[in-house]
């Protein structure tokens, strides 16, 4: 990981510790509400790849009953597949620094299973405010729609095997 002097004014934008904690407290939130229950860990590291990913976040359905799996082996989502693995590891380092800057300001917990639970005395609204682009807005808001959709859609560890992420 780069210290934060270093790193390029892109990587500092996109990959922001607080960007990516209201990704993880906007994915983490919609789970929750869904699941009635705590959200596994590994889950804002599967979801961040697709939310940043353009092309992906723009496909993903509108419907949270749509079927994960008939999704991503649709031929017509191919581009999800293609370099996903390789988003996800690129992207673990961020999504650790954005985790411990959601543990360290108490927007995020975890509970005593090891999942993670959205603070319930913090409120984060859906628009920041009126600068707020809504491409940013749209990444907050298909990341809720993703917890609540891997909510209803069952084993984690099988999506990403479809995803072609191994442990």
């Amino acid at each position: 990981m780069k210290a934060w002097k270093d790193r390029c004014i892109e990587e500092a934008n996109l990959f922001n510790p607080a960007f990516i904690c209201i990704i993880s407290y906007q994915c983490i939130k919609g789970y929750c509400e869904t699941a009635q229950g705590g959200t596994p860990y590994i889950l804002p590291f599967v979801v961040t790849p697709l939310i940043l990913h353009k092309n992906t976040r723009e496909s993903l359905p509108k419907n949270v009953n749509a079927i994960v799996s008939s999704w991503i082996t649709n031929i017509d989502h191919s581009h999800v597949r293609i370099g996903y693995p390789e988003r996800v590891q690129s992207i673990v380092p961020y999504v650790k620094e954005s985790l411990s800057f959601s543990l360290i300001n108490k927007l995020i917990e975890v509970g005593n299973d090891g999942s993670l639970y959205v603070n319930q005395n913090v409120k984060i609204p859906s628009t920041i405010n009126h600068d707020t682009s809504g491409e940013v807005i749209g990444c907050y808001n298909r990341a809720f729609f993703c917890g609540r959709w891997f909510a209803k859609s069952g084993n984690i560890e099988t999506i990403l095997a479809l995803l072609g992420v191994r442990p």
